[in-house]
């Protein structure tokens, strides 16, 4: 069998998914929602939700964070939208050196937002849901894992482009469709797949994911009602991994899916801070030196950072005027980092980006290629940070794993932190420990579209 035939049989198969691996996923889906109630209140947020009561026919599916119902493809984009909104979401681990970590795709939000449109149309168990979700996030991992490293290399933004796939594969799996439906609505999918990574500092990252969720849905439901599409879209000439990167390795699919998941090997990261991936190390360390050594923005001379060269091909903003462009510039993150010792959502805002001590600080941070760290390859953010103090004096760090790898995760009450912190930007802190609990026992809730209410909050 080919590589779309393998992923749709894996995808419809019943399979007793392992303890650990649903004990991890849990805490990722959990996750996800956090980021989707906090995304709700970006200002894209706000552009999504006037748009869909311009478009909104029979509500049918619960917009998080709100208290809004629209149909379920654009809840799916609504969710999307707001789950990737402030870059907080999950990153998936490289398994090949000349892939970058982290950047192959944020595997959980394309998934768990076309999965919680879908169950409020299947009326689905919060086991299926789960196991939709997990499933997703498989194919959707595997893929991006198997594609020529030059496809994000070249410039796609694989959470988009790759996205839809796992969001197809949960779609079709809590629609119980047949082979020939899901392989029909990976073919069509493969068509809207799309995202650049051009537009990263702007709403249209966000909406990437967005786009990916309700296409991965969209796919699903039209290949249910009898759309025609090609049934071997990865795999063929003129299809998705040749047009999209000149060829893919069939050893990261075949034997792959499921043995084991992804989820357990080789792991998926949490993020601990709201800003592009590649910045966690660099974020780990500095934040450690100043808290450490006591560090007064008054004392600092220069920060000097030594990375890999994807790092300034992914964060190019080295002088970023917005939050969302402060998401992807080291530059600004370090400042921040010195001037507030924390970079939580609180920083990430346009005010902090415009502060002058940020702007002053921000020309002092130095961010260099180190030929030690790019001869070790790319699949793990190696970096090195040095603060240089006015009295002569320099502070020095490194780190090869940031907060949130699987080798150095986040524990369930770190989790239950973020969470907390994300979903009280929308409802109060009673409610959303009462949404937690229900999430952490997902397993147990009977109809999974119950979940939806507990999710509904203020976001303006």
């Amino acid at each position: 069998m080919e590589a779309t035939e393998l992923i749709a049989r894996f995808t419809l198969t019943e399979r007793e998914i392992p303890e650990e691996v649903c004990e991890v996923a849990t805490n990722h889906l959990v996750d996800g929602v956090a980021v989707m109630l906090a995304g709700a209140t970006e200002e894209s947020g706000a552009l999504v939700r006037a748009h869909l009561r311009e478009v909104s026919g029979r509500p049918q599916a619960g917009v998080v964070g709100t208290r809004m119902r629209a149909p379920l493809q654009l809840a799916a984009w609504a969710n999307g939208t707001a789950g990737h909104a402030m870059d907080y979401d999950d990153t998936q681990l490289a398994t090949d050196p000349r892939s970058v970590y982290g950047l192959l795709t944020h595997p959980t939000v394309p998934v768990l937002a076309a999965a919680l449109a879908a169950v409020e149309d299947t009326g689905s168990s919060g086991a299926e849901l789960l196991d939709a979700y997990i499933v997703g996030v498989e194919v959707e991992c595997r893929i991006a894992d198997a594609i020529n490293p030059r496809h994000y290399g070249d410039g796609f933004h694989s959470t988009a482009t790759i996205g839809v796939f796992g969001a197809s594969a949960a779609a079709a799996r809590l629609y119980g469709c047949d082979l020939d439906q899901t392989l029909r609505a990976f073919g069509l999918a493969a068509s809207m797949s799309a995202g650049l990574r051009e537009n990263f500092g702007t709403m249209t990252k966000p909406f990437h994911a967005g786009r990916a969720a309700e296409n991965g849905l969209l796919a699903v439901l039209l290949a249910r009602r009898g759309w025609t599409a090609a049934t071997n879209i990865l795999e063929a000439k003129r299809g998705f991994f040749n047009a999209a990167a000149g060829g893919y390795d069939a050893a990261k699919i075949v034997g792959k899916l499921g043995r084991p998941y992804f989820f357990v090997e080789p792991g998926i990261s949490i993020k601990p801070y709201p800003s592009g991936v590649l910045s966690h190390t660099a974020l780990d360390v500095l934040l450690d030196l100043v808290r450490t050594h006591d560090v007064r923005p008054e004392q600092v001379e220069c920060v000097d950072v030594g990375v890999n060269s994807h790092v300034p091909n992914a964060l190019i903003h080295t002088r970023p005027t917005t939050a969302l462009q402060g998401k992807f510039s080291l530059q600004f993150q370090m400042a921040i980092g010195v001037l507030e010792r924390a970079a939580g959502i609180a920083q990430f805002v346009d005010a902090k980006v415009a502060d002058p001590r940020a702007l002053s600080l921000v020309e002092r941070v130095h961010v260099h290629v180190d030929p030690e760290i790019e001869a070790l390859g790319y699949n793990e953010i190696r970096t090195t940070v040095g603060i240089g103090l006015k009295d002569g004096r320099t502070l020095f760090g490194r780190a090869d794993l940031a907060k949130g790898h699987p080798r150095n995760p986040m524990r369930r009450d770190d989790l239950s932190g973020k969470f907390q912190e994300c979903a009280g930007l929308v409802m109060p802190r009673v409610r959303a420990a009462s949404a937690l609990e229900h999430l952490w026992a997902i397993r147990d809730i009977p109809r999974a579209a119950d979940l939806i209410p507990m999710l509904e909050g203020d976001a303006a």
